[in-house]
């Protein structure tokens, strides 16, 4: 007994010098700040994890994921590129999750938790688009193979407009794969429910919806505005895939514009081509192959936006790089484990100059073998390059432009908040007031406490990532008064934009907006 006493009391005092990780002081804030833009109850995940109760009931799920890197989805690597919006756990955030789990997945002190993002529903931009394209209401004819169809829509423009964002709201999330969206001002494409319209080939792809995408904001600063232009007249047509199973079920897909204002100083205008494409390749059964595809010397000098990879079901890796006319290698995308239920235009984090003289290039890896789980055949067959999903491709778009100098040295994730409307932020509860709203240098947020409590108060961007921090801390009963001098955590400025206040009153939630000039 006594050989065991030091024992037990070592074991005592281990467990007491070990702080017990809970929801509400550790796991909550990593949840909101990575996986809730999905997983909320108006997002694109099945299931929801804004509160303890919702992360409690699938902490075994959690655990898994995130101890096999499934979630957050995020194929491209980051070690190779970096992009704007990145779904990336850091190892301290991992450790939170794994080790909340582990602890028994408490919640501990509610009043402590921080408060959540606020979502706005299916339309994540703010105020009231210039153009909204809605396409017919349309059953999925995919029962054992996957239904491509094309909606020709008019656009009743009647004058040249300068897009400045594009946003593409499934109307059934359950069934929309992706969702192409193209201008066209030839009158040639019409609608095509054959089931094998993967897109007109006459037309400007402008952008696209895949699951866990976000909307296109083009960069613009006070120097310059980047977009693309629709002509008075033109056409918009979306490439719908449905997949396999599908069938019966109905899909009505809107895409919401936001023009700029004209006159537009300093337009830039942006192209988005598949810059590497091979049509001709097969890969056989029973081998595991690959094709690298090269543009030759470009001709002129460009600054690359986005990327945006591009396989099917027996893709396995793919990667896009440049080697400039000086040997330099420009890295812009490798995805070392392509998962074609995850696809997404992946934005730069700072925009890509790219020299006169470049080459760029492109390869592809394709497993065609029995051991591969996401082959289509068994036994395996020949796969070539084709429309269905059960076929391959092998492209890789670009958004880009014409290169101005400095170019280089834009933050794209700066500019991703910037406003979208001139429509004023109405309040949503009674909680508090904001005034001026809208501002330009500070807000006061102003609310009244009838007892004592704990109070928490953030600041969330429209895409629901934490801006700042305003106050976390007990409060007296009475008036109370906090100030956002529109700042984030790290004193910066913030861009022009909406954002919200997110709000918790010793653990009842409140909200609202606030609109910086």
């Amino acid at each position: 007994m006594k050989r065991l006493l030091p024992l037990i009391l070592a074991v005592f005092f281990l467990n007491i010098g070990k702080a017990q990780t809970t929801w509400s002081e550790h796991a909550a804030a990593v949840f909101y700040a990575n996986c809730t833009a999905c997983h909320n109850p108006n997002g694109i995940a099945p299931n929801s994890l804004m509160t303890y109760t919702d992360a409690y009931n699938y902490s075994a799920m959690i655990q898994n994921y995130v101890t096999n890197n499934i979630m957050p989805p995020w194929t491209a690597d980051t070690a190779y590129a970096h992009y704007s919006q990145e779904r990336i756990l850091t190892q301290n955030e991992r450790d939170i999750l794994l080790n909340w789990i582990s602890d028994g997945s408490q919640e501990g002190d509610p009043a402590l938790a921080p408060p959540p993002p606020v979502y706005s529903g299916d339309q994540v931009l703010p105020g009231v688009p210039d153009m909204v394209v809605t396409a017919p209401n349309y059953m999925s004819k995919a029962t054992t193979q996957d239904d491509y169809v094309c909606f020709v829509i008019p656009s009743g423009l009647a004058q040249n407009r300068k897009v400045k964002a594009i946003e593409v709201i499934p109307g059934n999330r359950e069934i929309v794969h992706h969702c192409l969206v193209y201008s066209d001002d030839t009158g040639f494409p019409t609608t095509d429910t054959s089931g094998n319209c993967a897109g007109p080939v006459t037309s400007e792809l402008m952008g696209g919806y895949t699951p866990g995408s976000t909307p296109i904001i083009f960069p613009s600063t006070g120097s310059f505005a980047t977009g693309m232009e629709l002509t008075a007249g033109c056409d918009i047509v979306l490439a719908m895939h449905y997949p396999e199973g599908s069938y019966g079920m109905y899909d009505q897909t809107k895409v919401n514009f936001y023009f700029y204002d004209e006159p537009v100083s300093n337009f830039r205008p942006v192209a988005c081509e598949p810059i590497i494409q091979n049509w001709s390749f097969s890969i056989a059964a029973n081998t595991i192959d690959s094709v690298v595809v090269s543009t030759g010397a470009i001709p002129s000098d460009y600054t690359l936006l986005s990327v945006f990879p591009h396989m099917h079901l027996i893709g396995k890796y793919i990667q896009s790089w440049g080697i400039t006319p000086s040997n330099d290698t420009l890295k812009f995308t490798r995805v070392p484990e392509w998962d074609f239920e995850w696809q997404d235009f992946y934005w730069f984090q700072y925009m890509r100059y790219i020299p006169a003289g470049t080459d760029i290039f492109g390869k592809g890896i394709w497993d065609n073998t029995a051991s591969n789980p996401n082959n289509p055949n068994d036994p395996p067959i020949t796969i070539s390059a084709g429309l269905n999903t059960s076929d391959e491709m092998f492209l890789i778009y670009f958004h880009y432009m014409d290169y101005q100098a400095g170019d280089e040295n834009v933050n794209v994730d700066s500019l991703t908040t910037e406003f979208l409307s001139l429509n004023e932020p109405t309040e949503e509860a009674s909680f508090a007031t904001a005034y001026p709203n809208p501002f330009k240098l500070s807000t006061d947020i102003t609310y009244q406490l009838s007892t004592s409590g704990y109070v928490s108060i953030y600041i969330y961007d429209i895409q629901g990532k934490m801006v700042k921090k305003l106050v976390s801390e007990q409060q007296p009963s009475g008036v109370q008064k906090v100030t956002w001098n529109g700042t984030n955590d790290a004193g910066e400025n913030v861009k022009t934009g909406m954002y919200f206040y997110s709000a918790l009153v010793d653990g009842q939630h409140f909200s609202g907006k606030l609109l910086k000039r």
